[in-house]
């Protein structure tokens, strides 16, 4: 019978878990990576894993999210209103965190190694519904930093993290899309987003 650990060693373990997980899920990719491999590395066993995380699709779930927490702070604490052309600066973003996307080793394997599906299987709806509405808050500090400004958003946060995370899927299609026109659709998505969301009151 395997020892309890106090919490201490509980964090310690869970922090190497996720470790070695982005280590060898950005190596190896999603299916190629085993449980044994990723606890071989922590030095606990295998059964072990289960008692911090139940599914190895809920571990690449939750580094997901703490790749997905780098990109939000990056762009945070960008002036928007710098050069007093906020929707000029919010496409600017987009455009960057897009480009994080299309270069993200962990993102990239979620959707071109056929992760996605086995994943959703396997994950709480519960835990994927505290992800959405995390999405959506994250959009609040923009907001009402816009509207303090006098400009309109009528939509509510989850409809602008359903459009943003519906933009950077996108981004994951070009074959789909068209690679000669897959540059051009994206600007164009991104400008029509933008002006279509954030309006000048009075206009």
């Amino acid at each position: 019978m395997s020892r309890g650990f106090n919490e201490r060693e509980k964090q310690v373990i869970t922090n190497s878990l996720i470790e070695q997980g982005r280590i060898l899920f950005s190596k190896l990719g999603f299916q190629k990576t085993s449980i044994l491999e990723i606890t071989k590395n922590v030095g606990i066993a295998q059964g072990t894993f289960y008692k911090f995380f139940n599914s190895k699709e809920e571990l690449y779930f939750v580094i997901l999210e703490m790749e997905e927490e780098k990109i939000k702070e990056q762009f945070a604490n960008v002036d928007i209103f710098k050069e007093n052309q906020p929707n000029k600066a919010i496409k600017s973003i987009l455009r960057q965190m897009i480009n994080t996307i299309e270069t993200n080793p962990l993102i990239r394997e979620l959707y071109f190694g056929s992760s996605m599906k086995d994943m959703l299987k396997k994950l709480s709806p519960e835990l994927l519904e505290k992800h959405f509405k995390n999405d959506a808050t994250s959009f609040l500090p923009l907001i009402e930093k816009l509207k303090n400004k006098g400009f309109i958003i009528e939509e509510n946060p989850e409809v602008i993290a359903g459009v943003a995370r519906s933009l950077f899927v996108l981004t994951l299609h070009q074959n789909e899309i068209g690679v000669a026109v897959y540059q051009e659709t994206i600007e164009l998505l991104i400008d029509l987003i933008v002006d279509g969301l954030i309006k000048v009151e009075g206009i």
